[in-house]
């Protein structure tokens, strides 16, 4: 088993999180501006858990989330530093949690896995990245008026998830909407999409193909052999299979 689920990080949590740097003139903020954008995330950090669970959502690590049928809904909310505290950016992504469990089964983690709560499959972090559906900057004011700002955008996200959900909730849904993706997170989970469907030869080649063409990205474990790769993980694993 890999009891140390590997030694070489996940490339892209930023993108899973929605969180990002200062980007353009971020090292430039005057004290005020610095100022602004920690009084607003920690305004955004001090109201999450009360006004996410107004509309159904669970907190767990900053995120807010929710699970529709096998579906795993995650929301970020943050003070963007480019905006200098005059903008809350909003982020919902998400994915099938049996890719999860795929994952750490195809990892040798699966054994730890299933002895976590629920939450583990948020707040892991060696799991498969959501993929973002909505994503929004939306305007403050004023500090004091990012709960209003808040509301506003969980209400949003809420329509948006439904309408997602309604036209998205089998693995091969979601398999197809993120197929022609070419993110190296969403071409993982279009390999482990194949693997909850069953689809261990297509899994396969699939996972050759990445060696081939990148052999070490994302998840990675370093081993007296060298470093193997996830997808040396998930070629061994469907050889099993087969």
């Amino acid at each position: 088993m890999n009891d140390n689920f590997g030694t070489i990080a996940s490339q892209g949590r930023k993108a899973r999180t929605g969180h990002f740097g200062a980007g353009r003139g971020g090292n430039s903020m005057t004290r005020q501006e610095q100022k602004a954008v920690k009084e607003l995330s920690e305004m955004i950090s001090k109201n999450l858990k009360v006004i996410a669970r107004e509309h159904g959502f669970k907190v767990v690590s900053d995120c807010a989330y929710k699970v529709l049928g096998d579906f795993l809904y995650e929301v970020f909310l943050s003070a963007p530093p480019v905006r200098r505290g005059t903008a809350i950016r909003a982020v919902v992504s998400t994915k099938p949690c049996v890719i999860d469990n795929v994952f750490w089964d195809v990892y040798e983690m699966g054994e730890v896995a299933r002895k976590k709560p629920f939450s583990f499959h948020i707040t892991a972090a060696h799991s498969p990245s959501a993929h973002i559906i909505k994503e929004m900057e939306l305007p403050v004011p004023t500090v004091n008026a990012a709960t209003l700002v808040m509301n506003e955008a969980f209400c949003r996200f809420n329509k948006s998830i439904q309408d997602h959900h309604s036209r998205c909730s089998t693995v091969s849904d979601f398999k197809a909407e993120i197929l022609h993706d070419t993110a190296p997170a969403a071409r993982l989970n279009v390999v482990l999409c194949e693997i909850a469907e069953g689809n261990f030869r297509q899994a396969m080649l699939l996972a050759e193909k990445e060696l081939e063409n990148e052999p070490y990205g994302l998840f990675n474990t370093v081993t007296d052999g060298g470093i193997k790769s996830i997808y040396d993980y998930v070629k061994e694993f469907c050889q099993k299979k087969q």
